[in-house]
């Protein structure tokens, strides 16, 4: 008997389990320092945003192929490895957050205690406490990859990704 029946493979959005290996795996680049390597980063060398983002999905088991920030949107609505969340829908851990020219990794309360929240002084001297939600490498003379706020990282909102797998 000959089958010619199309097998289609149902795809759905990893799971917040699945995803804490995104956000475990990011926390490992802390710390490392910012130049413009793309897929060539090095954790605890040094990386940029496409390119640590690239090789944190690798290393924890969702790979896809390496875009710089300027052409992930693109990649990631042509791919099929990525589902654009609508914008009344909450990020996960290991969303990506995708500007035109950046890329962050969205972790959420993830975030190991130590690296939930930084301490900031403003202007005039007061201490005040910013919550962390993102993992990622700054710019060229800036900090290490680091974890960071959302809401002060910019006014534009991003664009958010979410992996998809085909396992059950």
């Amino acid at each position: 008997m000959n089958d010619n029946s199309i097998t289609q493979t149902t795809k759905r959005d990893i799971s917040p389990t699945e995803a804490l290996a995104i956000t475990n795996e990011a926390a490992t680049w802390k710390g490392t320092d910012y130049a413009l390597r793309g897929a060539a980063s090095v954790k605890g060398v040094s990386g940029d945003c496409s390119g640590t983002t690239f090789l944190i999905y690798r290393a924890a088991g969702f790979p896809y192929e390496y875009q710089p920030s300027a052409t992930f949107q693109a990649y990631a609505q042509r791919s099929g490895l990525f589902r654009q969340l609508a914008v009344n829908e909450a990020p996960q851990a290991g969303d990506i957050l995708s500007w035109a020219n950046h890329m962050a990794i969205y972790a959420g309360s993830a975030l190991k205690k130590e690296d939930a929240t930084t301490a900031r002084v403003n202007a005039s001297g007061k201490t005040w406490v910013q919550q962390n939600d993102i993992l990622t490498a700054t710019h060229p003379n800036g900090a290490a990859y680091m974890p960071a706020s959302l809401r002060y990282w910019r006014p534009d909102p991003p664009k958010i990704y979410r992996y998809q797998t085909t396992t059950p």
